[in-house]
């Protein structure tokens, strides 16, 4: 529902895929090379230089990341010494949804609003 696009492409489909996966895995910075193919492929041919709807969505998502195992933040606690790395999983669940969940709202909503 959030990126209609990928029923006419599945190399997109593909991308998005392992890009949220990488996210919801806390591993951003393996998401980033799947997000940006996947942009390039959401360019509309006729507007080349106009940010579509979901490219704007996924950019959300990416920068919101929903994280389900925060990997490089448990590693850093461990770095430093912390004994349960992982007690920040409640934390990290409520503001990684209410971030990601208020930015595709505002997306949303600035998409109905400045229409072209």
């Amino acid at each position: 529902r959030l990126f209609p696009g990928t029923k006419k492409d599945p190399l997109l489909s593909g991308d998005l895929s392992a890009n949220i996966c990488a996210n919801f895995l806390g591993l951003g910075n393996a998401a980033t090379p799947m997000g940006i193919r996947a942009t390039r492929r959401m360019i509309n041919p006729d507007r080349p230089g106009l940010a579509t709807d979901e490219m704007c969505r996924l950019i959300v998502l990416n920068t919101a990341s929903i994280q389900l195992i925060p990997a490089n933040v448990a590693a850093v606690r461990v770095g430093l010494g912390c004994q349960t790395p992982f007690d920040i999983l409640p934390a990290v669940w409520i503001t990684s949804l209410c971030s990601a969940g208020m930015g595709l709202i505002a997306a949303w909503l600035l998409g109905k609003v400045w229409k072209t």
